[in-house]
Order: C-alpha cells, then sequence, then structure tokens
C-alpha cells in the first residue's frame, strides 16, 4: 500500500477541540505506524507548527481561541519556507461549497466534510503524503542538476581559460614573426609556437579521453607491453625537463617482471602525468625520482613517483582523482585537473590502482599498480576495449 512507503517518517499533527474524534484519528493513524502529535485548539496548534515540523496537519475549523482559517493563515503566510510549505487537510463539519472553496483557495491540499469514512480519510493522508515525497524528491533532484550544471560550467570556463593561455602566446609569436628579425630569434619564436600546439594536442587528447570516445571508438590497443622500454624514452625527456628547472631527477631500473597487457599509449601518457606532476609542483633545487617493484607474490608491478615538493593536504587526497579537481597547494601552475584523474582512468582500464601518500611541504609518492598475470579487466572494461 501506499501508506508503507511514507508511514515509517511521516509526523501528523492532529488539530480539532473534539477529545474523541482527535483519539479516535490518532488511534487509526497511529496503526497506520504514522508518528501522531495533537493540539487542542488552533493556538496551541500554531505554537506546535510553529516549533515543530509537521509532514501533514488535519486542522478542524471550528475551534477556541483560534480558528482553523487563522491557523491555516499563518501556516501559508509564514517566512519559515518549511513551516510555509507543510500539507494541510482540512477536517470540519461546514459542509457549504463556499467553505471548501475557501479551504482549497487558502492552500489546504484537501478538504474532507464530517461525518467522513475512516478509509476515505486513510486514502487521501497517505495520496497527500505522496505527493509531499514525490514533490520533495523532485526539488532535490531539480537541486542536484542544478549543481551539475554549475559545475559544468565552471570546468567549461576553466578549460577555455587553459587553452586560451598557450593560443595567445601563439598567435603573438606568429604576429612577431610577420616583422624582419634575426634567423636565431625567429627559430625561438617557432619553438615557443610549437611547444605550445604539443602542450594543446595533450589538453585535448585528455579531455576526449573522459568524453569517453577513445574507449567506445576502439582506440584502446591491448598488447603486451615492456615497461623498461617505455620507461627509457620518460628517461630521456623527462631528464631534459628537470635540467631545465634545475630539479635533480633519478630513475632507478624496473625489476623484471612477468609480461604487462595493456595500451602503451595511455600506460605512457599515465606516466608522464605522474613525472609532469612531481616536476611541476617541485621547487627548484628539489628532487624527484621513479622506480618500481614487484608485490610479494609478484602478481602486481607497482611504479612509484617519489617528489619533495609542495605535498597535497589530507582533506584534499580523497578529491585529487576526480576529473577537474585541484588542490590549494597548487598555486598559480597552469592546468586543468585532469592529469591524476586521467592516471586513475588508465590504472581502471588495466585492472589495476593508482595509491598517494602525501604530506604538505614534504612531498609526495604516487604508486601506479598493474596486474602481471593475464589481463584481469573486468567483463565491463573488456566491452569497451574489444
Amino acid at each position: 500500500m501506499a501508506g508503507e512507503n511514507t508511514s515509517r517518517s511521516s509526523k501528523i499533527l492532529i488539530a480539532d477541540d473534539e477529545i474523541d474524534l482527535m483519539e479516535m484519528l490518532a488511534f487509526a493513524l497511529g496503526r497506520r505506524g504514522y508518528e501522531i502529535a495533537r493540539a487542542h485548539d488552533g493556538l496551541e496548534a500554531k505554537d506546535r507548527v510553529r516549533a515543530e515540523k509537521f509532514d501533514l496537519l488535519i486542522l478542524d475549523l471550528m475551534m477556541p481561541r483560534m480558528d482553523g482559517w487563522e491557523v491555516c493563515h499563518f501556516i501559508r503566510t509564514s517566512e519559515d519556507p518549511q513551516t510555509r510549505e507543510t500539507p494541510i487537510l482540512i477536517l470540519s463539519a461546514r459542509a457549504q461549497e463556499a467553505d471548501r472553496v475557501r479551504g482549497l483557495e487558502m492552500g489546504a491540499e484537501d478538504y474532507i466534510t464530517k461525518p467522513f469514512s475512516i478509509a476515505e480519510l486513510m486514502l487521501r493522508v497517505e495520496n497527500i503524503l505522496n505527493r509531499r515525497q514525490a514533490v520533495s524528491s523532485l526539488k532535490a533532484e531539480l537541486i542536484l542538476l542544478q549543481n551539475q550544471t554549475r559545475e559544468q560550467e565552471e570546468r567549461v570556463c576553466k578549460i577555455i581559460h587553459d587553452l586560451k593561455t598557450p593560443l595567445l602566446s601563439m598567435g603573438a609569436s606568429a604576429k612577431l614573426l610577420m616583422r624582419p628579425r634575426d634567423t636565431e630569434e625567429a627559430l625561438e619564436m617557432l619553438r615557443g609556437i610549437y611547444e605550445n600546439s604539443q602542450r594543446l594536442s595533450r589538453r585535448l587528447e585528455e579531455i576526449l579521453l573522459f568524453s569517453a570516445r577513445a574507449f567506445s571508438e576502439g582506440k584502446i590497443l591491448m598488447q603486451e607491453v615492456n615497461l623498461s622500454v617505455l620507461a627509457g624514452r620518460l628517461k630521456t625527456t623527462f631528464e631534459a625537463l628537470a635540467r631545465q628547472k634545475k630539479i635533480e631527477m633519478k630513475f632507478h631500473p624496473l625489476p623484471p617482471s612477468p609480461p604487462i597487457r595493456g595500451d602503451e599509449r595511455w600506460l605512457e601518457r599515465a606516466l608522464e602525468n605522474l613525472l609532469g606532476n612531481s616536476l611541476k609542483y617541485t621547487p627548484e633545487g628539489g628532487r624527484v625520482e621513479m622506480g618500481g617493484c614487484l608485490s610479494a607474490q609478484k602478481e602486481e608491478l607497482e611504479i612509484w613517483v617519489r617528489d619533495n615538493g609542495r605535498g597535497i593536504f589530507p582533506e584534499e587526497i580523497h578529491q585529487i582523482f576526480k576529473p577537474f579537481q585541484r588542490g590549494r597547494n597548487t598555486g598559480d601552475e597552469p592546468g586543468m585537473g585532469l592529469g591524476l584523474s586521467l592516471v586513475k582512468e588508465v590504472a581502471d582500464l588495466h585492472g589495476g590502482a593508482v595509491r598517494v601518500h602525501s604530506e604538505p611541504g614534504k612531498g609526495s609518492l604516487f604508486t601506479l599498480i598493474l596486474p602481471c598475470k593475464e589481463n584481469s579487466l573486468g567483463v565491463s572494461k573488456i566491452e569497451r576495449v574489444v
């Protein structure tokens, strides 16, 4: 029955000066599991509604000290939104059509005349409470959608701002190249244009990954990957970048391991992001290391990247792998907050995981964990990559 969905948490106030009738209603509603409160006149009903929150008010019109019309007016004009939205079921001996119309115009959800059928009253109570529950759920969903829309708008603005910077730089360099100048200066500008174009390309690839097109269009190629060779390529690239930032970089050889099955391009991108993240947030004179080890059962290869940079606040650890999330310690460093979320996506895709240990001001340790046995992708992941 409908009442089974609403009775467990619904609180009903009965306001009536007829004690026997009120007790009969309280007994019948109480048997359905509703929590019952009582008010013996209009003023008591007003005070209780002002002090407590009710899911329904069953209201008599003719009561001492304050009649039901005044109580109804008080509720519907209250400054408190929860009080103002309290559903009202008028229960009255006044059977004139004008009274019923007035009650509904004043905001009552329903109007029942005395004498009445208990069975009919129960159905009307259930209908009102079910409607209230449905409206409450719809409001919650609307608020959630509004928040999601606002977050999406903020993300779009963030992406546009992040992509705009290299575009402006490229445009300015191209404009300057149109003027006469020596070859060395022109080459430097061309180099800047190329680097910015590569940066834009990487950002757009990351955005594409989170649009799920990379998976759904069959662009994931699972094959045996030699991670030592892959690490060698990263060593060449990132040692040069570290020298530019005057950061010490150390690559420890990866241990011999059973074959790793995966998409080499995305595994390389994940490790690039971990190394790039450490370089970005490690100050001049700092240190970044990369290495690996096998788990005790030799079923997993753990590739770690460690730095002594800014670190991450403890309360932000659980957020950093979510798309478009950046910690407070990032300062004015450019970025969209996709790098670490991409690492997690790649780890999940390969049936692995990513861990982080970090302390503000001391640095961070990120570990990418990959299974060494037969590819342990879940069914849903296999469907996406085959």
